[in-house]
């Protein structure tokens, strides 16, 4: 259950705290007041898609909380996967900057926008205003039948691996098999790629070789000079060199040693030196000699790395032409031997074809069989919304033949909703027979299949009473009360029977001083109760005040009977 929301900072609220309870919720106020920026918020932090436009004039940053208590396990596996401790409340969050950045976290833990998505699936389904549209798009019938039967979900699984599988045959045939020009010209650029591979003969590690030995060659003069300059200290320098100093300060250590053992260990630490330097120098005799500045050697170093740098940019990495080889020439072993390999393939496309239809047909017959269990919950549905004369039902084009079936990965099946609103009227589709009014009842219908086929616990509506008035409102009212009886209920709405249903009723209601206007959510007692359904009603009189009286009484006596 979501039993706590918190906004700061969203379009025209600064702080907002809203406590819900069980069973029935009900927003409610002037048109204009910030019902929608509350659905906003909601939608916010369950993942939907985030707006900057969103934050308050003024602000660095949005922050929305939603708490919730007694969640179901499914959501305690999400979070024992994320490793995302849990204690007694769940509690998803996200922060929503001026800058771009979009912080999300559930438990204080931050997690991606795609993890907490899932976790709000779990727990809550919004019916917005939009959903009117998408009810009448037929191309969305499918997927609501689907989600009713949770076997088609497997199966429609298989049927999407069937389909890669296949597309993957097919596309392979048409990137080998183009036509005799198209092959020829495929033959000719691979043979040459390989050749222009092999010839050029990169061995690894060669690149960073050269670069080394161009450094080395471009730096010859300032080595030299180096180098020469250190022998001459350790050989030749006047009157004295390095190395001479040490043979001299040894020989008087040794003179002496007669007197002190210790000045003969000095003697010997200063022999040791010598002969380090002395090889040090060698070392440096050594670099003399192999150091020289060749231009032609320059030169050739810079052609292969001119060649090297060209097939980088053409093969996009010189270090995997090995790979690349071995890609082109089992291509083009493919396109030599392409009669044998065309008729292996197009075997294998036959079998995967078949396997995708049968698959297909399966599929379609599960959902087809799914559908006369679906009509019968949404006619139940319709009838407890007072649309006793209607009639539902879900039409399948035919099965086609294999060679006639245009496959995708979601089956061969077209499927659309038919209805007849008045008992002797042929069936229509959807699109072209309900009124808004109607429109507002299947969806309610549909989304309370959804809800206890899924186990969603917290069902939020916003305005799900567009184009209800009269008797229809009352039963709507009712519905609404009896859906929250098995869970959660949160419903934004206009009408006054609607309202008077509520067991924890909301007004929401818009404030403005010189400078700023703000949102506020206040929960209203009885006699306030009483003076917002008479609003809603249409007026502020005795007259409308003793109606919305009447109206809460008999909300109480609907309520004991359920």
């Amino acid at each position: 259950m979501l039993n706590k929301l918190i906004i700061k900072n969203i379009a025209l609220i600064k702080e907002l705290e809203v406590d819900f309870s069980g069973g029935m919720n009900v927003l409610s106020g002037e048109t204009g007041a910030g019902k929608s920026i509350i659905v906003d918020s909601v939608n916010l932090v369950l993942g939907e898609r985030a707006d900057r436009e969103l934050i308050r004039t003024g602000a660095e940053k949005a922050v929305v909380e939603a708490w919730f208590c007694d969640v179901k396990q499914s959501v305690n596996d999400i979070l024992a996967e994320q490793q995302i401790e849990m204690e007694n409340d769940l509690v998803l969050s996200r922060e929503l900057s001026v800058t771009g950045k979009n912080v999300c976290r559930v438990n204080g833990a931050l997690v991606t926008l795609g993890v907490l998505k899932s976790i709000s699936d779990a727990l809550v389904d919004i019916h917005g205003q939009h959903e009117h549209q998408s009810l009448l798009n037929e191309k969305n019938h499918i997927g609501m039948l689907d989600g009713f039967d949770s076997r088609i979900g497997a199966a429609k699984a298989d049927v999407e691996a069937a389909y890669g599988g296949y597309t993957a045959i097919n596309k392979r045939l048409r990137s080998l098999f183009g036509g005799d020009g198209d092959r020829e010209r495929k033959i000719d650029v691979l043979k040459f790629q390989i050749d222009e591979i092999r010839q050029a003969n990169i061995g690894d590690g060669e690149e960073q070789a050269l670069l080394a030995q161009k450094k080395r060659l471009n730096a010859a003069e300032q080595i030299m000079d180096v180098t020469s300059a250190a022998y001459a200290l350790l050989y030749e320098a006047e009157p004295s060199n390095v190395l001479a100093s040490l043979k001299e300060i040894s020989r008087r250590f040794i003179s002496i040693a007669h007197v002190d053992k210790r000045y003969e260990d000095i003697a010997s630490r200063v022999d040791e030196a010598y002969y380090a330097i002395e090889e040090i120098a060698e070392s440096i005799r050594n670099e003399m000699d192999t150091c020289s500045f060749d231009a032609g050697t320059l030169e050739e170093i810079e052609d292969r790395l001119a060649l090297i740098h060209s097939l980088q940019r053409k093969y996009q990495d010189a270090r995997a032409t090995g790979d690349f080889i071995k890609s082109a020439e089992q291509a083009l072993a493919d396109l030599i031997d392409s009669e044998r390999l065309l008729y292996e393939l197009n075997e294998k496309a036959g079998t995967a074809k078949a396997a995708l239809y049968e698959k297909s047909v399966g599929l379609s017959n599960l959902r087809r069989e799914a559908a006369m269990l679906f009509e019968q919950k949404v006619m139940a549905q319709l009838d407890a919304l007072g649309m006793s004369t209607a009639s539902f039902s879900v039409y399948f084009d035919d099965i086609p033949g294999i060679d006639t079936c245009a496959f995708s990965k979601n089956g061969i099946d077209t499927v659309e909703f038919y209805i007849s609103t008045n008992r002797g009227e042929p069936q229509k589709p959807l699109k072209k027979i309900v009124s808004g009014g109607e429109v507002s009842r299947i969806m309610l219908a549909l989304k309370n299949i959804a809800a206890d086929k899924g186990g969603i616990p917290t069902m939020i509506f916003d305005e799900i009473d567009t184009g209800i008035s009269g008797r229809m409102a009352g039963v709507v009212a009712q519905k609404l009360q009896s859906i929250s009886r098995g869970r959660q209920v949160v419903c934004v709405t206009h009408l006054p029977q609607i309202a008077s249903m509520a067991d924890k009723h909301f007004l929401v209601l818009k404030e403005s001083d010189e400078t700023t206007t703000q949102t506020y959510l206040s929960p209203l007692g009885e006699q306030d109760r009483i003076s917002e359904i008479a609003r809603l009603s249409g007026g502020d009189s005795s007259v409308t005040h003793q109606h919305a009286k009447e109206m809460l009484d008999a909300a109480i006596k609907f309520k004991t009977t359920i």
